[in-house]
């Protein structure tokens, strides 16, 4: 079995053509059902980091699927454009400062770590089926980047070329526990202080391109 992050309603929404079972655990909703032949779960996790940890941690534990997948929109940072299939490589958590102590700006406690690698094979079985997607680093953070300054510190400062409020925390569970994770993400925006203004009129439509790019890998597995 598959299993599946998103955030947003919206994000879902593709998905439900093939979904065929829900069922509500702590207050988190989780869906059933089959992608070409393979078995599926997806969970409608929210939007955030901690909603996001928690949604992975119950997947695990619940369905012991063979890998995730965490996906749905993210920001371009200025090195892509909209619409883009982003995968990443790895993943960091650009909101984590605790330089004041001595630390690395993103190095995540306990684990000591700063960038979270996705499994290497999964990434290499996806990339002939996404030929347009764009490998890189995705940056996480609670917060919606719409500011051009901060757009460009977070590339410079890690090298990502996009950005979302979930990967990070799933990374972080899937790293724990051991589990590998897939991460691809669609453009909606350029992070730039037009985000806001953009990003209802393109939810949408960079649901749709993610859900198809998610389902072109699922159905060649």
């Amino acid at each position: 079995m598959i299993a599946i992050i998103v955030a947003m309603p919206q994000e879902l929404e593709p998905y439900k053509p093939h979904l065929k079972k829900a069922q509500r655990h702590f207050g988190k909703d989780f869906y059933e059902g089959v992608i070409g032949d393979v078995d599926v779960v997806i969970c409608l996790s929210g939007i955030g980091k901690v909603n996001a940890a928690f949604a992975a941690t119950l997947l695990i534990q619940l369905y012991k699927p063979d890998f995730l997948i965490s996906t749905g929109l993210s920001g371009g940072l200025g090195k892509t454009r909209q619409s883009d299939i982003v995968l990443a490589d790895k993943i960091v958590q650009h909101d984590v400062d605790t330089t004041a102590l001595g630390d690395p700006k993103g190095m995540v406690s306990t684990v000591n770590k700063i960038f979270f690698e996705t499994d290497g094979m999964l990434l290499e079985r996806f990339v002939p089926f996404l030929p347009h997607a764009i490998s890189g680093t995705i940056a996480s953070g609670d917060q919606f980047v719409a500011d051009k300054a901060l757009s460009a510190q977070i590339a410079d400062q890690f090298g990502a070329i996009a950005c979302d409020m979930e990967s990070g925390a799933v990374a972080q569970i899937a790293f724990i526990t051991g589990t590998p994770l897939a991460v691809i993400r669609g453009i909606s925006d350029a992070a730039d202080g037009e985000a806001a203004a953009d990003f209802n009129t393109v939810i949408k439509k960079i649901s749709v391109e993610t859900y198809k790019a998610v389902a072109n890998v699922i159905e060649k597995l």
